[in-house]
């Protein structure tokens, strides 16, 4: 199928300029937290360090936005092409959303006590971080989209799929379990 520069420049460029906006603002949270909550156990301040993550996902982001609009301007093969920066875009992108998954599995455990309403998620994030270096490995063997979407294509669809599961998972316990709370807060006050 022959790609139109307005179905891939055009997505790529708005996809790369919003996620660099959320990155800033998520940057300034980030600041306000440790300025804020240095007081905060160890283990907790150093999930911080998702931000470096962050950070080099943003740069590798942009990297692949100048490949293909400034250095390959008007070659249309470039389209096909995956470079080693979306494979290891698709690492990061999944190693990050499995550390944030995790910490909301964790706080799911502290509001309610039980264990087994963490474990879901906690499996979803650790399957869905193996199903990500999987992609990582296709996307370096095979550096064709085109190879890629009919061969591994499944990939994806398992990624984003366990994604969903685990952030409504997450969404759903957190909801109920913080509503519980505040019903009980409600009847002592």
């Amino acid at each position: 199928m022959a790609l139109s520069k307005n179905l891939t420049a055009g997505p790529i460029l708005v996809g790369v300029l919003i996620s660099t906006f959320l990155y800033g603002i998520s940057t300034l949270q980030t600041y306000n937290y440790s300025r804020i909550y240095a007081k905060d156990p160890l283990w907790l301040r150093c999930l911080i360090v998702r931000r470096v993550l962050e950070t080099v996902l943003t740069v590798l982001t942009c990297a692949y936005q100048y490949s293909i609009s400034v250095t390959n301007f008007g070659n249309y093969g470039v389209y096909n092409d995956l470079p080693w920066t979306i494979a290891i875009t698709f690492f990061l992108s999944g190693f990050i959303g499995g550390i944030v998954q995790s910490f909301f599995a964790w706080r799911i455990f502290v509001i309610s006590g039980h264990w087994w309403t963490s474990l879901p998620p906690w499996l979803g994030s650790l399957a869905r971080v193996g199903v990500v270096i999987a992609m990582c490995t296709f996307t370096l063997q095979t550096h064709s989209r085109s190879v890629y979407e009919d061969q591994y294509g499944w990939t994806i669809d398992l990624a984003l799929s366990l994604a969903l599961f685990t952030d409504a998972w997450n969404t759903i316990c957190l909801c109920y379990y913080l509503h519980t709370r505040r019903s009980k807060h409600r009847k002592c006050v």
